[in-house]
């Protein structure tokens, strides 16, 4: 299992990518990335 500390710290890193482009793919697939690191830390997706 993913520390929620770790998790939050690529959650920061995902959340950047996600601000940088205007791409809606690209976007949908950072917030699907981002909630699969959430469940593998045990945190509520969002």
């Amino acid at each position: 299992m993913l520390s929620a500390e770790d998790a939050k710290k690529i959650i920061l890193f995902l959340s950047a990518a996600y601000y940088c482009t205007e791409s809606d793919a690209a976007r949908a697939e950072f917030h699907r990335l981002a909630n699969a690191v959430r469940r593998a830390a045990g945190l509520p997706e969002e």
